[in-house]
């Protein structure tokens, strides 16, 4: 489970977030809505540890998130986090399954398990069809 307790976020002396609580459990679906500027990229940069908060705690599976450096925080966050960003950066020479298989790849899971795991994104998500697309990136 994901836990953020009161966190607080400002940049200069502007507040972004002022003591937002939630919890998060495996499997859960999640959608964070609100207007532009409203904090919702900074609370998903505190919540997946890009960024620290100015109080509060972001705890995981009891893992106070807060506390990790260097390369404890590194292995974390490759094991445990994954992120699509709004400009999603896709490798345009693989295919859609190739690139969502590849952070479980550089995570070191089994293949097998990843592209198991790929399958099921991909069939929630109601795009199975487009598998084995090459991806071509448009804005």
């Amino acid at each position: 489970m994901l836990v953020a307790n009161e966190i607080c976020k400002s940049y200069h002396q502007l507040m972004i977030l002022n003591k937002i609580s939630l919890s998060i459990y495996a499997g859960e679906m999640v959608a964070i809505m609100g207007h532009s500027g409203a904090g919702k990229t900074t609370l998903l940069h505190l919540l997946s540890t890009l960024d620290k908060p100015d109080s509060g705690s972001v705890t995981m599976d009891g893992i106070n998130l807060i506390g990790l450096k260097g390369s404890a925080l590194a292995e974390f966050r490759n094991k445990n986090i994954g992120l699509v960003f709004q400009f999603h950066n896709l490798l345009p020479e693989f295919t859609l399954f190739e690139n969502i298989c590849i952070p479980g790849y550089i995570g070191n899971f089994s293949k097998k398990e990843v592209e198991k795991k790929a399958n099921e994104l991909l069939s929630l998500l109601g795009i199975s069809h487009r598998k084995n697309y090459i991806l071509k990136i448009t804005y």
